[in-house]
């Protein structure tokens, strides 16, 4: 019993650090991407060492934001060939991602409004109905749909009684919604509020992580 008891708290002790290391290299990271883009350019020899690097640390394209920016990376770089408009793109997406946003934490945003995102979410996808709004990093929002579609969930683009999941795009800046807050998050409110309905109202990040 003792013995059971020593292996489940070193096997704790073991996820905890594995945690502890990941945190570090997302931070490393991050680091490095604000250095990269702190000019407003994005040179060709720097795409590629990012590329390097988490190819070296494969960790961090294991959460995010570490597998978003992998995974923009490695298209970009896919062909080999490195375009204006697509380093332009992805300089544009980096900056989003190093900003200070709401994505991370919630605080740019009204209170009233910033309350509404669940904390701690826990994203099921498969028999869930799922509506989108806002622009999203992780790519276009067809290539959102069929992520959540592939994991059965169901996408609808208006939220209703059905609803269970509405996730925010990262790359939707805090004017933008506190503008549309009339529509899709005024609705999830009015519902949430009523206790008659049970939606979650998530990040992009944290729907990127149940991925």
């Amino acid at each position: 019993m003792e013995s059971s008891s020593n292996e489940s708290v070193n096997i704790g002790k073991v996820i905890a650090l594995d945690k502890v290391r990941q945190v570090k290299a997302i931070n490393t990271l991050m680091g490095i991407v604000s250095g990269v883009v702190c000019d407003d350019h994005l040179h060709d020899n720097e795409i590629i060492f990012l590329s390097t690097w988490m190819t070296e640390n494969k960790d961090v394209a294991s959460s995010y934001p570490g597998n978003v920016i992998y995974r923009k990376i490695k298209e970009v770089l896919s062909d080999g060939i490195i375009t204006p408009e697509e380093r332009d793109h992805l300089l544009s997406e980096l900056k989003i991602l190093c900003g200070n946003d709401f994505s991370n934490t919630g605080s740019a945003l009204p209170e009233h409004i910033a309350s509404l995102f669940d904390d701690d979410p826990h994203v099921i996808h498969t028999g869930n109905r799922f509506v989108l709004t806002g622009e999203f990093l992780y790519g276009t929002r067809e290539s959102c749909h069929r992520v959540i579609e592939n994991r059965g969930g169901i996408v609808s683009h208006n939220i209703t009684n059905k609803t269970n999941y509405v996730v925010v795009g990262s790359r939707s800046s805090p004017d933008w919604i506190t503008e549309n807050f009339g529509r899709k998050l005024q609705r999830a409110a009015e519902m949430i509020e009523s206790g008659e309905y049970e939606i979650c109202v998530v990040r992009e990040a944290d729907w990127v992580m149940a991925i």
